[in-house]
């Protein structure tokens, strides 16, 4: 059956699949932006609500948090559908790191030179 037209589709349940998808992104982002598949799954994370968002990345390790939030902004620049503004899932990475306090000295740094989202990687002041 094929899908009408403002039928409710049911958002996609983040799991073990976006975190390898994240992990090849984060390893090698051009070849993971040209698997049709793996960008339908990074557009899934930057799309989910932020409690699954923040379920998934919490439990991660720090050093790959730094690599996927890289892998993000990226995704960002690189695949239409993962613009996100002021709801970018880096904005969540960043605020788990800083709570945990181990936020690279250099990564907003990083963040500015890759990115033309302007609310990256604070969030917006609302």
């Amino acid at each position: 059956m094929s899908a009408q037209v403002g039928a409710w589709v049911p958002a996609a349940t983040l799991g073990s699949a976006h975190a390898r998808v994240l992990d090849a992104a984060a390893e090698e982002a051009a070849e993971t932006f040209a698997d049709a598949e793996a960008a339908e799954r990074l557009r899934q994370v930057v799309g989910a609500e932020p409690g699954q968002q923040v379920a998934l990345f919490e439990p991660q390790g720090s050093a790959r948090l730094v690599a996927w939030l890289k892998a993000l902004v990226q995704a960002e620049e690189a695949l239409a559908g993962c613009d996100a503004g002021p709801r970018s899932p880096a904005i969540r990475i960043a605020r788990l790191l800083r709570a945990r306090g181990d936020y690279p000295q250099d990564l907003t740094a990083w963040i500015k030179a890759h990115s033309s989202n302007r609310f990256l990687p604070y969030g917006s002041l609302q």
